[in-house]
């Protein structure tokens, strides 16, 4: 690995480029005055001992006093060390920043939440799962879905339907499952998933009693786009097809 190599290595590893510098200068030389370690590392000699100073109070340079004064690297091992652990507490520190930021958004309703209707559009049938599943992971109590996707997307609906059944939410598909997927039965009653396989040709899904999830589209076939609605707070529509899914359920297998 060249210099600049290893250079830019210690600035991913939040360095700055003059301190970096120094660093990998140090390595060669071992120990060294400043103004040796300047002419080195092409740091000028009016930075080098602000540069070398912040060095220091990170722990990865060591002062020797003496005349003159010199300055010597760590070893490679325990400077690696000490800036590998600053980025692993530098990600915790976002992690929990993240954690209070989601818990913000989810009590305050920060993310942009329409109490009208919205139609929207897609291109990709795994972009709608994907809406789909975060619309189920809002799931306070209860889901009812009529599901009716080709072959190849209920795997990721399986995922969507089960994460939704692991927050202790009620959750039960009619759905006719084509042959080569049809083992997902299995797997939706390990999750808790309620499924019958019945034929009613329909793809809705309705949350809580209220929010409804309709598609305009046949998910079944392919094309340029997909049309969806979603209705946050329809409870007549809600009513209507909880109704009808009851009918369809009796007689589903």
């Amino acid at each position: 690995m060249d210099l600049e190599a290893v250079n830019g290595f210690l600035q991913r590893l939040g360095l700055t480029e003059y301190e970096a510098r120094t660093l990998s200068s140090l390595f060669r030389l071992r120990e060294a005055e400043a103004p040796e370690i300047s002419r080195s590392a092409q740091v000028p000699k009016t930075r080098v001992y602000d540069v070398l100073e912040r060095l220091m109070k990170r722990k990865l340079v060591i002062e020797t006093y003496g005349r003159p004064k010199k300055y010597r690297v760590l070893e490679s091992e325990a400077v690696f060390k000490e800036l590998l652990n600053g980025k692993k507490n530098e990600i915790s520190d976002l992690e929990r920043e993240a954690g209070a930021i989601r818990s913000v958004i989810s009590d305050s309703g920060a993310i942009a939440k329409s109490e009208g209707e919205r139609v929207m559009k897609v291109k990709d049938r795994n972009d709608f799962i994907k809406i789909l599943s975060q619309e189920l992971g809002s799931a306070k109590s209860d889901v009812i879905a009529f599901t009716n996707f080709s072959k190849h997307h209920y795997p990721e609906f399986a995922d969507a339907i089960k994460k939704a059944s692991s927050k202790r939410v009620k959750v039960r598909v009619l759905a006719k499952l084509p042959n080569e997927v049809a083992h997902l039965s299995k797997e939706f009653a390990k999750s808790g998933v309620s499924h019958r396989d019945a034929e009613h040709g329909m793809h809705a899904y309705v949350v809580d009693g209220r929010k409804v999830i309709l598609a305009i589209s046949d998910f079944t076939e392919e094309r340029p786009e997909y049309h969806f609605t979603i209705w946050p707070n329809n409870k007549g529509m809600a009513s209507a097809l909880s109704g009808y899914f009851e009918e369809v359920w009796k007689k589903g297998k």
